[in-house]
């Protein structure tokens, strides 16, 4: 069973990251979303793939 002491530093620990996540969203919120968008179009540019140059140079030749 869990001590009372270890579920009060617990609370404790959790309102202080909690604390910290609000400071931090409130100085860095720009560059954040601006870091998740990049990583998105990362994510997607990765899923469609590379263009496929060959045909494109082929389709220029003529």
């Amino acid at each position: 069973m869990k001590d009372q002491k270890e579920i009060q530093t617990a609370w404790e620990i959790w309102n202080l990251i909690e604390e910290l996540n609000n400071l931090l969203w409130d100085r860095y919120e720009d560059d954040f979303i601006e870091i998740y968008l990049r990583e998105e179009e990362d994510t997607f540019l990765r899923t469609i793939g590379p263009p496929n140059l060959t045909r494109a140079q082929d389709n220029t030749e003529g």
